[in-house]
């Protein structure tokens, strides 16, 4: 038998041999612990670790490892985590008294801090005067509020919201010189009341929000008990901080959802799930439950009942909506918008740290108001936490000197300055293997707890025999400990004190009991980490990330040589000699073409078309670039009514016949069914869509820019090659496609001054656009290459050579032009803003030419913005420094 003391259990691994051929089997166990236990039984996935932790859900491979893993920072915080939790399951049920010292704690805080009737009528009265200002100007504008006023779930300083209705024919520009936030995510003017001084925050358009909060407000008063209970709950986040979305945390509004969903999921439910006068008489169960025992139950739900990383919080489903169905990952918080049903409104917590530190911070909650509570009893909580964050602040910044001698890297937390809603936070660096200060507590707890168990037990043993406890176990059980040898007569200073403040607690009086929302005692003074959106590292917000591309110093570039000029003007012009398809091949695609159209209509339909689009015929395919083609009906002008998919199905068992062809794959789910395809001589992948009629009149304007000048197809490969060289050109993963770069190059040329392209949209006779309508959009633009020379006879105004405009085009997008402000949009010269386009939660918006309603950059996340930003501030810098390479050597 092998004892081995780890720094925070006592471990006996015993061996015993097992009934076929001899193996060895191995059995740990933990005294004074009883969750961790190694089976033998070989995981098909894992065929050389012989044993699991199924605390930690970790392989190990021998007696070694297991021995190295029960040391690890991870498992020891899992030990703690584990028996916090199993006290907590412990903890005996409220007796009544306790009950209704709860009850008045809830009902207090909401009466303190929720708003009254009277709050509420002040409150729409305030948006009805400003309603009444914005109709003597804008008399087709109303006013509606939403939000946390209008379902009683506000406190007294939360700010009203109010939504802007308006008709579609009123225009957006027209209200764009108001100071207001128009880059948040919802548009937004802040404003404050004269005579309340209460604080506004109006938007226009935000259905979603409204819905959702007439939703929860029919609730609330169809359920009196839920104002109080969702008040409670959210004071308790406020005072957590963990309510704070910029910070990492969540939107206010998704604890109300948490506490409908606890109420709709109990085994006596208060709420329904759908609305419906019957429901009424099977919730009648739940009327005598007291708001204390909802408040109780709450906290025991989401800290030991609900599984918060495997399900989703729906207030939609009486069923458990697994985190599988909708395809979100299972890590963190999963709650769902019930009029948005894509979008997780927890998804801005997007750390493990401070979801570790939710956690936490429901386990204390629980274990304070399941525990009776008196007045002294609170006010030395309130002090100890003081306390534990004085001296936590010290050993911080000793633990941060010695991180600095040693080279490791680690981070302390702040300490609460006591105001509610802020936090101070002392960053010293990101800490080893992202653990919180908390294991470092944790660590410190253990080697105390080590020196009083090295001081009770006699020096290690090793011995042949084999573990009475361990006889007859089967492979895979955990060896249950008896009670007395749970801590072998030893207990830690904490576990001695928790049991003389447990004989205290269990002699209160029914009348001294007393509960308080304090934030010392729910987080011991210990703030969240705070951590980035972007980079999704801690110690700082979005706004101060170092990854952003706006925090890069543009340093000045010199001069601009003769010979680098040439340099420059050489390259761009030997991506479009090198690239660029010769007419022979042009000439085969066209002939490839015609063969399968021939074929198609042999055998499947006669009447069927091909015709070649993208960059095939726009003038900036490549040699290798795939075959776009479009596949239209004689006889049918639209395909509005025919089976899109059912054609593409049997397109494909057509093609499947063609000898010439391989790789036959039909896509029926994209939003543009089509089926691929690869053909044999030529080694082209190819594609047929049905009716993509509007990408063929996108795609002979693209061909009439290239044509009207040489330059804007060298520009046009240049940036499709530096696009690719930097894999920042797919936008599968999450990039911009090579359509979007043309466009950006086009934009760019059409903004030059003096311009080297005009505006194909605007060049018309009369005073309105002629109209070309396809798909529902205006697919105008002037196409007589040769009237419009004679037009415009001004247009070859400028000179510059084409290495000069590719060095002024990435000068352009890192130096003038603002992503946040202005859309790329190729269909006028003037410049339009995000805030017209309501795009102005999205990181680069480039509208496409025709249909205005899609934004090429509208997958593009902020993290892959600032990849794409910094290539192009490399770029500015490569190529704007003269740099003179040997002949046939690259510069790198």
């Amino acid at each position: 038998m092998l004892i081995v003391n780890s720094s925070r259990r006592v471990v006996e691994i015993s061996m015993s041999t097992g009934q076929r051929g001899g193996a060895l089997s191995y059995q740990f166990h933990v005294i004074g612990f009883t969750s961790l236990s190694l089976p033998l039984q070989q995981s098909p996935e894992y065929p050389n670790f012989q044993y699991l932790c199924k605390l930690c859900s970790v392989h190990i491979e021998n007696i070694l490892g297991a021995h190295k893993h029960i040391k690890e920072k991870r498992h020891k915080k899992n030990i703690m985590d584990k028996q916090e939790e199993n006290e907590l399951r412990a903890l005996p049920a409220p007796f009544p008294a306790q009950l209704g010292a709860v009850n008045a704690a809830v009902l207090r805080v909401a009466n303190q801090h929720g708003i009254s009737d009277q709050d509420f009528l002040v409150r729409q009265e305030v948006v009805d005067r400003m309603e009444a200002i914005i109709q003597q100007h804008l008399s087709v504008c109303s006013l509606r509020l939403y939000g946390s006023c209008l379902t009683r779930f506000a406190f007294k300083t939360s700010d009203i919201n109010i939504d802007v209705t308006y008709p579609s024919t009123v225009s957006l520009s027209e209200y764009s010189e108001v100071e207001s936030d128009f880059h948040a995510k919802v548009p937004v003017v802040f404003c404050r009341e004269v005579n309340s001084r209460l604080l506004c925050k109006v938007s226009a358009g935000n259905d979603v929000a409204c819905l959702t909060t007439n939703h929860l407000a029919a609730l609330a008063r169809l359920e009196p008990r839920l104002v109080p209970l969702v008040l409670a709950f959210r004071l308790w986040a406020k005072l957590c901080h963990i309510d704070c979305q910029a910070e990492g945390g969540i939107p206010s509004y998704s604890f109300s959802l948490m506490v409908i969903f606890f109420l709709q999921q109990r085994r006596e439910p208060i709420l329904p799930v759908y609305f419906g006068y019957w429901m009424r008489l099977s919730l009648d169960l739940g009327k005598g439950v007291s708001l204390g025992q909802l408040w109780l139950e709450l906290l025991r739900f989401y800290t030991l009942e609900f599984a918060l990383e495997e399900h989703i919080i729906s207030i939609r489903l009486k069923e458990l909506l697994s985190r599988e169905m909708k395809n979100w990952p299972r890590r963190r918080l999963a709650i769902e918008d019930p009029f948005a049903l894509k979008r997780n409104v927890a998804r801005s917590l997007n750390s493990q740290m401070v979801f570790e530190y939710i956690q936490e911070r429901f386990r204390t909650a629980y274990k304070y108001f399941a525990c009776p509570q008196s007045k002294d009893r609170n006010t030395v909580e309130h002090q100890r936490g003081k306390d534990t964050t004085k001296h936590g602040g010290m050993k911080q910044e000793e633990d941060g000197r010695k991180g600095g001698e040693e080279g490791s890297e680690k981070s302390g937390g702040g300490q609460s300055d006591g105001n509610e809603g802020k936090s101070q936070s002392s960053e010293t660096g990101p800490k080893e293997d992202g653990e919180s200060d908390e294991g470092e507590r944790a660590e410190r707890a253990q080697e105390e707890e080590e020196r009083a168990l090295n001081g009770g037990l006699m020096d290690l043993v090793l011995s042949g025999g084999t573990s009475t406890d361990g006889a007859g176990a089967e492979p895979g059980t955990t060896l249950e400990p008896s009670s007395a040898s749970t801590h072998n007569g030893l207990l830690d200073r904490d576990e001695e004190e928790e049991n003389h403040v447990s004989e205290k607690q269990g002699h209160i009086a029914p009348e001294d009991l007393h509960y308080i929302f304090d934030r010392m005692i729910f987080t011991g003074g210990k703030p969240p980490t705070v951590v980035c959106s972007t980079c999704k590292r801690d110690g700082h917000l979005k706004d101060e990330c170092p990854e952003d591309f706006k925090k890069i110093e543009l340093k000045p570039l010199p001069p601009m040589t003769d010979r680098f000029r040439d340099i420059l003007d050489g390259l761009c012009r030997l991506c479009y000699h090198e690239l660029s398809p010769s007419p022979g091949e042009q000439q085969k695609r066209e002939q490839i073409l015609g063969s399968l159209e021939r074929f198609i209509q042999k055998e499947y339909n006669d009447n069927a078309q091909l015709c070649l689009f993208g960059s095939s015929k726009n003038g900036f395919g490549f040699r290798d670039s795939d075959l776009d083609i479009c596949m239209t009906l004689e006889g049918h002008d639209t395909a509005e009514k025919l089976n899109c998919k059912e054609i593409i199905e049997g397109l494909a068992k057509v093609l499947k016949k063609h000898t010439g062809l391989r790789n036959i794959l039909p896509i029926t789910t994209a939003k543009v069914p089509i089926v691929k395809f690869e053909h044999r001589q030529s080694g082209l992948e190819a594609d047929i869509s049905l009716y993509n009629t509007l990408a063929q009149h996108n795609t002979r304007m693209l061909a009439t820019y290239a044509a009207l000048d040489p330059r804007v197809q060298f520009l046009g490969y240049t940036m499709k090659v530096f696009a690719k060289r930097c894999d920042i050109g797919d936008a599968s993963r999450g990039s911009l496609s090579s359509y979007a770069y043309i466009l950006m190059v086009l934009y760019f040329l059409q903004q030059r001054q003096p311009p080297v392209i005009p505006v194909l949209q605007e060049v018309f006779d009369g005073h309105s656009v002629p109209q070309r309508i396809v798909d529902g959009w205006n697919a105008f633009f002037f196409d007589d290459i040769e009237e419009l020379r004679q037009r415009l006879p001004d247009l070859p105004q400028n000179r510059e050579t084409v290495g000069e405009l590719w060095l002024g085009l990435l000068r352009f997008y890192t130096e003038e032009f603002d992503f946040k402000e202005h859309v790329i949009s190729i269909r006028q010269r003037k410049r339009i803003t995000t805030f017209e386009k309501q795009w102005t939660s999205k990181c680069i918006a480039i509208e496409d030419p025709f249909d205005l309603n899609h934004n090429l950059g509208a997958g593009v996340s902020r993290k892959m913005t600032n990849f794409i930003m910094k290539a192009f501030i490399n770029g500015r810098k490569l190529f704007g420094t003269p740099f003179y390479p040997q002949p046939g050597i690259e510069a790198v």
